[in-house]
């Protein structure tokens, strides 16, 4: 069987997306306020990932009908961010990951913090000529970054490394690999 998976653009610019795994692994432009229908056959995993300055931000991953006959899937920041974007079961908002406010709840915290974490963090942080947040860098390659994010974040979103190799991982990351509830399409 196949399932849909509903990429929404919430904005109002376009928004490009790498797609692994479906859509021939093409990138899609999403217009303002406008949604795209990629097909997803039980059994396959993919990724969706925002582009932000050709830069790879935000990004779900997911698996279509995998164990026990669910769906599994999160939203990560750990290659970057540069928008807000969640992932669900479609009309089941229990199963929502992702924070629909992360920029603006970046921004809050970059204006709050001190000045000492903002220049530990100006190599991996770019701002617009008012010195708000445009986007981040990949919080995997930046131990102090990750430190910033879980402080507004931490178990909204897929912040870290999980437990790979060996490694237990974060609790609140791990906790967003959870699966859905069965098979369904994905918004």
């Amino acid at each position: 069987m196949s399932r849909n998976i509903f990429v929404q653009n919430l904005s109002g610019h376009d928004q490009e997306f790498e797609v692994h795994g479906w859509n021939n692994n093409q990138n899609i432009v999403v217009g303002p306020y406008q949604t795209f229908t990629i097909k997803a056959p039980d059994g396959s995993s993919g990724a969706i990932i925002a582009l932000h300055d050709g830069h790879e931000g935000e990004q779900a991953e997911i698996t279509k009908n995998g164990f026990g006959g669910n769906d599994f899937f999160d939203l990560s920041n750990i290659v970057g961010a540069g928008g807000n974007m969640t992932v669900q079961q479609v009309n089941n908002p229990a199963t929502r990951k992702g924070d629909p406010l992360f920029m603006q709840h970046l921004n809050d915290a970059w204006h709050q913090t001190d000045d000492a974490t903002r220049q530990s963090l100006q190599s991996c942080v770019h701002l617009d000529g008012n010195g708000n947040v445009t986007r981040i860098d990949a919080i995997k390659d930046f131990p102090q970054l990750e430190t910033f994010v879980r402080t507004f974040a931490d178990g909204k979103t897929y912040i870290g490394v999980g437990a790979w190799g060996g490694s237990p991982g974060n609790a609140n990351d791990n906790n967003q690999s959870s699966a859905g509830q069965g098979n369904t399409d994905i918004q």
